[in-house]
């Protein structure tokens, strides 16, 4: 771990020989050795981001660079994007992002927003982060996107499994319906406490090309947890396939009326767990979450009248009773006053 120290600029005058040593820490992540020790810059606390150098060449002789990151682990950082656009083709190495009370970012990846024609564009740049495997992002309050979908360029990720999003109430959705295709590998999305998230996959409007039906072919476990306003999975037509889902967990998502609006599929899913308790999946899926919807709302309102009534009851028993304590009051008082 190297940290807060302003004035390292090479770590030995000579060449450096560390065997067991797999990867260097500091106050934004971890790095892989291939550029050895000596340091082409300062790392200290008051570093709040990458470096910025656009040049390849640059980057990859930098100890300290995008090329050779293996995880980011920021904390309290005043940054508003994670990785620039500038680094998004030097990513071969990295494996994880855990992001944690940066209350400024904006958005995870940034996506150069460049291009002339419009509609739909054939001519896309394609770029793959090929290795990683997990995103958590804890306490990320104004972050807006993982990424801004563009018809210019499209972000792949052939490794990714796990993505975990809790307190990022400036969120309103996490996936487009074209970014889906490019996650095929997620297992576990968990959502919890995102007081603005809409939808999970928001349909696009701008492009006349739809998918037919969309997979994420190993999403084996989804958790939605308190999300005030989340309305449905994925709202729009499109037919949603989900063919190894198991695990679902729906709780404190008291607008949640359709989990799509299209044809679903779910065919490994026996049971929810809930607010409410356990639910067998004894039909689809959107029958059984519109279903209980109209039996929560009817419960509610059925103890809403009967909390109602006890409250008036109570307070015509708490009327009484204070003048009958108000009496006693008196004819005590005029008692000891003989």
């Amino acid at each position: 771990m190297i940290n807060d120290c302003p004035q390292l600029m090479m770590f030995t005058s000579g060449q450096s020989e560390t065997p067991r040593l797999k990867c260097i820490e500091t106050i934004l992540g971890k790095y892989s050795l291939e550029c050895g020790l000596n340091f082409d810059g300062r790392i200290n606390k008051y570093q709040t981001t990458f470096p910025t150098s656009s040049n390849p060449t640059i980057s990859k002789g930098m100890p300290c660079s995008f090329h050779n990151l293996i995880e980011i682990n920021i904390e309290e950082r005043d940054i508003e994007t994670i990785i620039p656009s500038h680094a998004l083709l030097h990513l071969e190495k990295l494996e994880q992002i855990d992001t944690k009370l940066c209350f400024q970012v904006k958005e995870v990846f940034e996506v150069a927003l460049e291009g002339t024609n419009n509609g739909c564009n054939e001519s896309q740049t394609i770029v793959k982060i090929p290795n990683l495997t997990q995103v958590n992002l804890d306490g990320v309050y104004d972050l807006k996107y993982l990424w801004k979908s563009t018809q210019w360029m499209v972000l792949e990720f052939p490794k990714l499994t796990s993505v975990f999003i809790e307190d990022c109430y400036s969120l309103k959705h996490v996936f487009t319906c074209s970014m889906v295709g490019n996650v095929v590998q997620l297992q576990d999305l968990h959502i919890v406490t995102c007081d603005n998230i809409e939808v999970i996959v928001k349909e696009e409007e701008e492009c006349d090309a739809k998918e037919n039906e969309i997979i994420l072919p190993r999403l084996k476990s989804l958790k939605l947890e308190h999300l005030p306003v989340l309305r449905g999975f994925c709202l729009g037509k499109e037919a949603f396939s989900l063919p190894v889902l198991d695990t679902l967990e729906i709780s404190d998502c008291p607008a949640l009326t359709d989990f799509t609006k299209g044809h679903l599929s779910t065919h490994e899913l026996k049971v929810i767990d809930t607010s409410f308790g356990m639910c067998y999946v004894n039909t689809d899926l959107n029958s059984l979450i519109k279903t209980k919807h109209e039996e929560v709302g009817y419960v509610i309102m059925k103890y809403s009248s009967i909390l109602k009534r006890k409250l008036d009851e109570s307070w015509g028993m708490s009327y009484r009773m204070v003048k009958i304590i108000c009496f006693i009051s008196k004819v005590y008082k005029d008692i000891h006053t003989k």
